[in-house]
């Protein structure tokens, strides 16, 4: 049985300090609602109900997909699998409808979406440490911390700066890429030694 959220009061403490904390999204979506029926006028966060729901859905089912990875794993897979051969108007509409489901097209760019984009890399990242991820050969052979964060760095490139340039979109996904390299840079350990290799390796 599926339960309806309820507010969490701790993480409503400081709001909206502890907002990405709250990693459960329907309980994250109760606080922000709760929030605004206190705090009406309150444009910066009825602006964030807007990017939680385009991010997650609007429907509160018990376990939320993050829109925003599907559409990176389906640029992903797009572009590793000839994404630059077949039928390129259909491929470069499939790329832009993609986009627009990470916000990048077609959404207002403001410091609320470098947030969520910001929110969106660290959960792409900690995705990244699955034994799955990690591995090769259906796991039986695990892959070497360099190997990992080489992946890594290629399918963030791949993603926000390879296939766009490949439609002249580079510039729209510039902001993101930087996000994305950002906390790469931050999060993996030495990240930034490894991107600069990776940068080196690619050209």
């Amino acid at each position: 049985m599926f339960f309806k959220a309820v507010p969490d009061p701790e993480a409503m403490k400081d709001w909206p300090l502890h907002y990405f904390e709250i990693r459960d999204i329907n309980t994250r979506e109760a606080c922000l609602k709760q929030y605004l029926e206190e705090h009406p006028d309150s444009g910066e966060d009825k602006r964030r109900l807007e990017l939680l729901q385009k991010r997650y859905g609007k429907k509160a089912v018990k376990n939320r997909g993050d829109l925003f990875l599907r559409s990176f794993m389906m640029i992903l897979i797009a572009e590793n699998n000839d994404f630059h051969g077949g039928n390129v108007t259909a491929k470069e509409k499939e790329l832009r409808r993609e986009l627009q489901e990470l916000a990048v097209l077609g959404e207002k760019r403001d410091d609320l979406l470098r947030e969520e984009w910001k929110d969106f890399s660290l959960r792409y990242l900690e995705s990244c440490n699955s034994h799955s991820y990690r591995s090769m050969l259906f796991g039986t052979i695990p892959l070497s911390d360099e190997t990992v964060a080489f992946r890594i760095a290629k399918e963030i490139d791949q993603v926000t700066r390879i296939a766009p340039a490949y439609f002249h979109l580079e510039e729209e996904c510039r902001e993101l890429h930087e996000i994305m390299v950002a906390a790469y840079i931050d999060r993996v350990e030495n990240g930034r030694e490894y991107w600069e290799a990776y940068l080196a390796e690619r050209q």
